[in-house]
């Protein structure tokens, strides 16, 4: 408890008055840890649910030589279609596809051929610098962060996403 007191005199009488005010701290000590606690917590689960992705174009870019570079650009059709595509100075070196399949084993296949892409750039001593990703409005949010990680298994690490843009005739209220 806090007092405070307020002398002086009340009115125009000659007697004085006590107005001591007890204010009640615990309510006050109460939402304040609680405000701290929040905050610990908060920041905690902020950091563990955080990607780490470096920028792959732009400012933050490497400093590389353009000829020893290699880029690999993935473009989901659908959930159950993707494109791969391998370039090198801008010419096309290896490009597949997979259709058809299920979101997981879409996932297993590009894994087996990004596999089989690495170890064929290591003998050569090249690896991929940048990966870009083009989501299609189709594919789930799940889906893009499970591939982003089959691509983090095989040591690719500058992804980038391309946002999927609105067609014509389609509003932003419908996405």
């Amino acid at each position: 408890m806090a007092n405070a007191n307020m002398g002086g005199s009340a009115g125009g009488s000659g007697r004085r008055r006590s107005l001591d005010a007890e204010v009640n701290l615990v309510p006050f000590i109460d939402l304040l840890s609680m405000c701290i606690c929040f905050l610990l917590m908060t920041a905690v689960w902020t950091q563990l649910g955080s990607v780490q992705v470096k920028q792959a174009n732009g400012s933050e870019a490497a400093a590389t030589a353009v000829e020893k570079t290699i880029d690999l650009e993935v473009k989901f059709v659908s959930s159950s279609e993707a494109s791969f595509t391998l370039k090198k100075a801008g010419k096309v070196l290896k490009q597949f596809k997979a259709n058809g399949l299920s979101p997981a084993e879409l996932q297993a296949r590009a894994d087996t051929e990004l596999k089989s892409v690495k170890d064929s750039l290591a003998k050569e001593g090249l690896k991929v610098n940048t990966v870009m990703l083009t989501p299609a409005q189709s594919v789930a949010y799940g889906q893009l962060i499970s591939f982003m990680d089959v691509l983090r298994r095989n040591e690719m690490v500058n992804i980038g996403v391309i946002p999927v843009q609105p067609t014509v005739g389609e509003s932003h209220a419908s996405r």
